[in-house]
């Protein structure tokens, strides 16, 4: 049984190694990211391809009759001045995402635990 699992843990170091040092092939170095023009969030490309997905999905999410209700319930969540922030412990200090009407795509608050 020994034996066994000693051969099997030196095969699969052996296919590690191997696979770490054979080089990678020529062609996934040049291979072109056919998406990269998303990259660009206010490019005019990128922002008709955001609108057209978008209109696809709130199209299929307003037929579902509960729509209107759960948008109701999360717009009065989401616009409430009340909202107690979410706070996260990170390396460098206190973390907080904030979004509101002032901050639509939201902000990342930082501080340290001594301020």
């Amino acid at each position: 049984m020994k034996n066994s699992l000693f051969l099997a843990a030196s095969l699969s170091m052996s296919c590690l190694m191997a696979a770490r040092l054979s080089p990678a092939p020529a062609s996934a170095s040049v291979a072109e990211d056919p998406f990269l023009w998303l990259e660009e969030i206010e490019g005019p490309r990128a922002l008709v391809w955001a609108r057209t997905e978008n209109d696809k999905t709130l199209s299929a999410l307003q037929s579902d009759p509960r729509y209107q209700r759960f948008y109701g319930e999360a717009l009065h969540i989401l616009q409430a001045k009340d909202r107690i922030p979410y706070v996260s412990m990170g390396r460098r200090g206190l973390d907080n995402f904030w979004q509101d009407e002032n901050h639509v795509r939201g902000v990342l608050r930082r501080t340290t635990l001594e301020s």
